[in-house]
């Protein structure tokens, strides 16, 4: 009866620090320290990089700030933001590690990820391009000829051997690398989502002219998500939570979500590329919460 009774008793301390372990989860933390860990590109314009000052900017800058306003009200008490940057080589290890609470970028799930991160719901979508000088063409008109640029840990990769099987790639540590192997001549190509390929563009060679193949349809459609613990239902609920919340209005093209898009994105904003309706739509189907 003796050794029952301490195994009970065992079993019942194992449960209670179980449950413990699972109260303090990544809004416990933030409640008690008052810091929200974060990561994000320095790489990715207009989506996070560095401004003249060495300060992070971006739209994902200002989704990360849109979650800290709100776990704090949530907690009401002050929380700031420590924030880091991340690769897309140790992005996903920096969550699964508990490094930092939360990575918004231009991460697109997929399931060999989710083995090891949860993720949000989207919060934007776009598609998959290769970028090309425009007098680059003259000598290698057709993109299966190209030697084409990624970065190193994206699906980048993966989209273009589906797409246009036999195509050569090579992998860089990021896009801006990849993008000076493109002005060097060692590859014809660089492939990302449009929008980055274009913030690139912009950034590092404002003057000349490119081209986004194919001119058409696009490769492949990537969804971007922020990237979140596992096994952290609170904290991956209210990330949700927030982010739909900034959705409301979107589809009149208003609200929250388009002040933070029309920041970056609109006529004034850093790259002028504006929401198209399937994007919009498609944003406005992750909210499958019945009020």
């Amino acid at each position: 009866m003796a050794r029952f009774a301490l195994v009970a008793i065992a079993w019942t301390l194992l449960c209670l620090a179980q449950t413990e372990a699972v109260h303090a989860g990544t809004l416990s933390q933030i409640a008690e320290s008052g810091v929200l860990r974060a990561g994000t590109r320095a790489d990715a314009v207009p989506f996070a990089y560095l401004a003249e000052d060495g300060k992070p900017e971006g739209f994902s800058v200002d989704l990360i700030e849109e979650i800290r306003a709100a776990a704090e009200a949530r907690l009401g008490r002050p929380v700031r933001t420590e924030l880091s940057r991340v690769t897309p080589t140790n992005r996903v290890q920096m969550v699964a590690s508990g490094a930092l609470d939360i990575v918004c970028e231009i991460t697109t799930p997929t399931w060999d990820r989710e083995k090891l991160v949860d993720f949000s719901v989207p919060f934007f979508r776009d598609g998959t391009r290769i970028l090309a000088f425009r007098d680059t063409l003259k000598t290698t008109p057709d993109i299966k000829d190209m030697t084409i640029g990624v970065a190193e840990g994206t699906t980048t990769g993966d989209i273009l051997t589906e797409a246009l099987p036999g195509i050569v790639t090579r992998s860089y540590p990021s896009m801006d690398e990849a993008f000076a192997a493109l002005r060097s001549g060692e590859v014809q190509g660089v492939a990302n989502i449009g929008i980055i390929l274009l913030g690139l563009s912009r950034k590092l060679e404002p003057d000349r002219s490119v081209v986004l193949l194919p001119r058409t349809e696009p490769l492949g459609n990537e969804t971007m998500a922020c990237m979140l613990p596992q096994n952290d239902s609170e904290w991956r609920d209210f990330v949700n939570a927030t982010i739909i919340g900034l959705t409301r209005d979107l589809a009149d093209y208003r609200g929250r979500y388009m002040q933070i898009y029309d920041k970056w994105f609109g006529r004034e904003g850093r790259l002028v590329y504006p929401l198209d309706r399937s994007t919009r739509d498609y944003l406005l189907n992750a909210d499958v919460w019945a009020r």
